[in-house]
């Protein structure tokens, strides 16, 4: 597997996988907590998860793509809070967030795998093709996982088999150690000695083209 190609479809999945095995320890009542160092609680932390791993996906499965994200109608539940389009059921447990967790995770996952590998997607960051919608997945899931646990004091670490790759392929000029997982709280703001500095990545294809067909 070349560069380009990781981190790759397998990843995303083992760290969707290990997020769950995290999760299942925050109680059914400890959604309406708010998440450590976001204006959200963990529900609709959760709620910005499903979104960024479910239109990462519709980047990618339409043989037809266009600029932008798809123009599927955003909502809130309830009036003042974050606005989305993939919402869990209201007042649901932590068994419902797993379970929608598992099914929109899978979607991104079974995109990634299958994709045309010349398939590229559009982002304000970049472009994406296959390895950079994984690192973005992988990203977003295990940094909101780790926004949503430390809340409730919950000890978790992505993997380091997955962030690494990940790192490299959307944060290639981050410092890097031989922690990932610190270097990836680093890079995003998560840190003391960093919190609340402006990051982006830059997820551009890799494949010699960056544009939207």
């Amino acid at each position: 597997m070349s560069h380009t190609d990781t981190p790759d479809h397998a990843n995303l999945a083992a760290a969707l996988e290990d997020a769950r095995e995290h999760l299942k320890l925050v109680p059914d009542d400890g959604w309406a907590t708010p998440a450590n160092g976001l204006d959200w609680t963990c529900r609709e932390t959760m709620a910005h998860i499903l979104d960024d791993l479910g239109f990462y996906a519709m980047l990618l499965s339409g043989t037809h793509q266009v600029e932008g994200y798809a123009p599927l109608m955003e909502f809130t539940p309830v009036p003042g809070r974050i606005e989305g389009t993939l919402w869990p059921e209201e007042d649901a447990g932590t068994e419902v967030m797993l379970t929608c967790l598992d099914v929109v995770g899978g979607l991104l996952v079974a995109v990634i795998a299958t994709a045309p590998s010349d398939r590229i997607g559009w982002h304000p960051y970049g472009n994406p093709d296959r390895s950079a919608l994984a690192a973005m997945g992988i990203v977003e899931l295990v940094l909101h996982t780790h926004d949503i646990l430390s809340a409730h004091g919950i000890d978790y670490r992505g993997l380091a088999e997955v962030v690494s790759p990940s790192l490299d392929r959307i944060f290639p000029h981050a410092t890097r150690t031989e922690d990932p997982w610190h270097d990836l709280l680093t890079a995003t703001g998560r840190t003391p000695a960093t919190r609340g500095a402006a990051w982006k990545w830059d997820s551009g294809s890799r494949t010699g083209c960056d544009r939207v067909e």
